[in-house]
């Protein structure tokens, strides 16, 4: 009988970990079947979603790449693609509800179960993806309109994707349009642990780049007129928490996240609605379910944790479907983050050390790694590691 391994999600940790699997595990294991779930048909790179709101930034085929093709490699009776997303999962009889794209509902039974399935920004901004490839495609698109018709943009949350965006827009358009920024406390980058000095050189570059910053205010009330003219959004009353009324052409919710797991047992999950792992990356309370990315309480919910993650869980995988080997505990990684505003400002920080920001220009400013999004996508290397 086949060992099956159901993968929810096919995002930064599902789609590489289904070709390790199938590269590396499957060999060994001939009847091992993967099935990976998405609502997905297309891979998002939406590391570089930061500029890619900008129209004529990127082009779609570089920001979405499809996801079957780089699995034709493998035997057709040892993958299976299904176009939807679990509705709800049943430990104790391992196996879940899938709602497909189309509506309809199937039962799947699995040997192993993988969660990874991500997170979407808390305002459903298409920083993240907001449904299928074609709401998301579509969602991306009109706020490319929305900002291209703006003259005045305020951005609301000084996370990585908050600062990124603001400088990004900031050094497309220049003068052209008036950015600001709304920090919820003393600085930008709060709730992330940088250093000070991290923080500061963001501010200073935005500052450089001509975007204003509003400092311990959050959005209170947000009120739109009723309809916008053409492509432009609805202008926006904002008010903030320190008195301040803001009036903006457009205005971007980019605080908090909304994690993809209401589907999992309550029992499964913490206070913040991620699932709670053991040291392995299983999730506690059960013998044959695993969560990895976002969705987990491990690590912080960050892109640059991800190749660590995906290569910890293949080999753990690798054990219990040989057989052979043992499940060892994962490895929390060094806190890493790099941030880039346009070609030319960046900064960043691995560990306790700041690095320079022409390194950080260098390597992820200049095209924010869009160049390697096709290798990923069919497996055939990890972000910074080999597969």
């Amino acid at each position: 009988m086949a060992k099956t391994v159901v993968i929810l999600g096919a995002g930064w940790a599902g789609l590489p970990l289904a070709h390790k699997l199938l590269k590396y595990t499957l060999p060994k294991v001939k009847d091992l079947k993967v099935i990976l779930v998405s609502p997905n048909t297309h891979f998002y790179w939406n590391l570089a979603a930061v500029r890619g709101v900008i129209p004529g930034a990127f082009t779609n085929d570089e920001l979405f790449l499809p996801i079957q093709p780089g699995f034709a490699r493998y035997p057709e009776a040892s993958f299976q693609f299904l176009l939807g997303k679990a509705s709800k999962i049943d430990p104790n009889s391992s196996t879940m509800e899938i709602t497909q794209n189309y509506c309809n509902k199937s039962s799947l039974s699995y040997d192993q179960l993988v969660i990874a399935t991500g997170s979407q920004i808390l305002n459903e901004m298409p920083f993240k993806p907001v449904g299928t490839h074609e709401e998301t495609l579509n969602a991306l698109h009109s706020l490319q309109q929305q900002i291209k018709a703006a003259t005045s943009i305020v951005i609301a949350g000084a996370g990585p994707t908050g600062v990124e965006t603001a400088g990004e827009i900031a050094a497309h358009y220049g003068a052209e349009k008036e950015i600001t920024l709304v920090i919820g406390g003393e600085h930008v980058l709060g709730s992330s642990t940088v250093q000070p000095s991290v923080s500061q050189t963001v501010e200073r570059d935005l500052r450089k780049l001509g975007v204003k910053l509003i400092h311990n205010a959050k959005v209170n009330i947000s009120k739109a007129s009723d309809n916008g003219d053409g492509d432009a959004a609805a202008q926006t009353t904002i008010k903030l928490s320190n008195g301040t009324t803001l009036i903006a052409d457009l205005y971007l919710p980019l605080f908090g996240v909304k994690l993809n797991t209401t589907f999992v047992p309550s029992n499964l999950l913490d206070s913040t609605g991620s699932i709670i792992l053991d040291k392995t990356m299983r999730v506690t309370g059960t013998k044959n379910i695993w969560g990895i990315g976002d969705v987990g309480n491990l690590e912080p919910k960050q892109v640059t944790v991800i190749d660590a993650m995906i290569i910890h869980l293949s080999s753990a995988l690798d054990a219990v479907l040989t057989g052979k080997g043992e499940v060892k505990e994962y490895k929390l990684g060094k806190p890493m983050i790099f941030i880039t505003m346009g070609k030319k400002y960046a900064t960043g920080q691995i560990g306790g050390w700041k690095l320079w920001g022409l390194l950080v220009a260098y390597v992820k400013g200049r095209n924010i790694f869009v160049d390697t999004a096709k290798a990923y996508v069919e497996g055939r290397t990890l972000r910074h590691a080999a597969m």
